[in-house]
């Protein structure tokens, strides 16, 4: 369940950074021209800089640097924020991750921040740490009454699972917005859009991508593991997965097509960010959801949404209530 506190302390600004993943830039780069077409229709401008480089998250993941060497990437990246006094939204559990951790261990600890800072004097910056770090999921959350007032194609009659990745909810413990063993801020967002949540045995299961997997022991753990949650998620007959974090979106999505071209099962589930879930439901083209970049087609998807009726502001409002009263049953 959601933990109250921590969702009044968000602050949604009319203007805030958005934090470009190396993943969803090159490889489904749909989320990132959702974010910049839904979130206006909620209020909120997005701010990106070409200046923007990686999170710094892939190279301590993979030993290739240490963590003080990276940190002065994350203090650059969060001066591009900071010099503008916004925020930072975060589309990636491991973006999420790095920006967070680094920028609290620099806070906590003044004489690291000092040499970070010795090192950015070089280039003419100084890190602050002013700016608040959320991610996507939370920034939603907060805003999913404005979502359901403002759908312009209620999801009636799809059905969606979810995956919430683990960096985020068994990373983030004690500072997500949400319970790590029974999350519910994504299902709630779904219903607001006025779609259909679907259950499934392998819902809090990882999805394979941890990249001491990937990357040292290639598929011989991974690829069993996303198998067995890709079984789960046909047994389901969900429409789509969402997901929040694109490292999570191409593990499900790309070993999809590789079990398939193996013949190893039939996995057609599509898989979709919760930033393009909420963008189809406020009327964003489809066209620019890149849709096109996924490894599993969105054709017989995109069939079922296409037939969706278009509706007045009378039915919004009926969307809205509806998903505080699944909210309030949640709750009970």
């Amino acid at each position: 369940m959601p933990r109250k506190k921590l969702v009044e302390d968000i602050r949604v600004s009319d203007r805030m950074f958005l934090f470009q993943p190396c993943v969803g830039n090159n490889k489904y780069p749909g989320i990132i021209s959702a974010a910049q077409d839904a979130m206006p229709k909620l209020g909120v401008e997005m701010v990106t800089s070409d200046e923007q480089t990686c999170c710094g998250g892939f190279l301590t993941f993979t030993n290739v640097a240490q963590p003080t060497s990276t940190m002065p990437a994350v203090a650059r990246n969060l001066c591009l924020a900071e010099e503008q006094n916004l925020d930072v939204v975060a589309f990636c559990n491991g973006c999420h991750t790095f920006l967070t951790e680094f920028s609290h261990f620099m806070n906590d600890r003044p004489p690291v921040k000092g040499v970070v800072n010795v090192i950015l004097s070089m280039i003419g910056r100084e890190y602050k740490g002013t700016a608040h770090i959320y991610h996507i999921i939370e920034v939603l959350y907060k805003l999913k009454d404005r979502i359901a007032e403002q759908v312009q194609v209620p999801l009636t009659g799809l059905r969606f699972a979810t995956h919430y990745g683990c960096h985020y909810l068994n990373g983030f413990k004690k500072t997500a917005i949400d319970d790590a063993f029974m999350p519910t801020v994504m299902e709630e967002i779904i219903r607001a859009c006025g779609a259909e949540v679907v259950e499934y045995g392998e819902n809090r299961a990882c999805c394979g991508t941890g990249l001491t997997q990937v990357i040292l022991h290639k598929e011989e753990l991974s690829l069993p593991h996303t198998k067995r949650k890709l079984e789960s998620l046909n047994e389901a007959h969900a429409d789509a997965v969402v997901v929040q974090c694109p490292y999570c979106q191409a593990q499900l999505d790309r070993m999809s097509q590789k079990l398939n071209s193996r013949k190893a099962g039939n996995f057609r589930t599509p898989v979709l960010h919760v930033i393009q879930l909420v963008g189809l439901a406020l009327g964003v083209p489809v066209e620019k959801l890149g849709f096109e970049a996924h490894a599993i087609p969105f054709k017989q998807f995109l069939d079922k949404f296409e037939k969706l009726p278009r509706r007045d502001g009378i039915h919004h409002q009926d969307t809205k209530a509806q998903s505080k009263k699944q909210t309030a049953e949640i709750a009970a």
